[in-house]
């Protein structure tokens, strides 16, 4: 499941991109505002791994819109590393769905994500329930183990 491979396993569901010079800074380190973008790479990957066609969205007349987002960066991913990000389902309510994700590049951990989004009926732009099959293919996402850190985001 990747730009660059593809990979489940039982844990999580994985996301590589090898990183570019235009995803670094002038000290060739990951900017702070790429991750945001790998992140929806991932959960669209893994939607797609979940569902097995990620056209189920259009079908149901749903979508999802990003509320909210909390980033904890641990360390530097650098030009031309290959970063692996682990995509996990901390919950679903009825109308929204909490994806946290955790970047590595090979044994250094180097960011930690929590990612709240809300579904929303496509022709309306309006908060909608989540539909019974978009929910089971949700379902499929690995749920985020209990002895892994969560990083709540902030609520204003």
């Amino acid at each position: 499941m990747s730009a660059d491979s593809e990979t489940a396993t039982g844990q999580a569901l994985l996301y590589q991109v090898r990183v570019r010079p235009s995803d670094t800074d002038l000290q060739g380190i990951v900017h702070a505002s790429r991750y945001s973008v790998f992140f929806e790479a991932a959960m669209i990957e893994a939607f797609r791994t979940a569902s097995g066609d990620y056209d189920v969205l259009a079908s149901n007349n749903v979508d999802f819109v990003l509320a909210e987002m909390t980033i904890r960066y641990l360390a530097p991913a650098r030009f031309d590393e290959l970063l692996e990000i682990a995509v996990w389902r901390r919950g679903m309510g009825t109308t929204s769905l909490t994806i946290d994700y955790r970047g590595r590049v090979g044994d250094r951990e180097v960011v930690h994500a929590s990612a709240r989004y809300v579904a929303f009926a496509v022709g309306e732009l309006t908060k909608t329930a989540i539909p019974g099959p978009v929910r089971a293919a949700l379902d499929s996402i690995p749920l985020l183990p209990d002895e892994a850190p969560r990083h709540q985001p902030v609520r204003a």
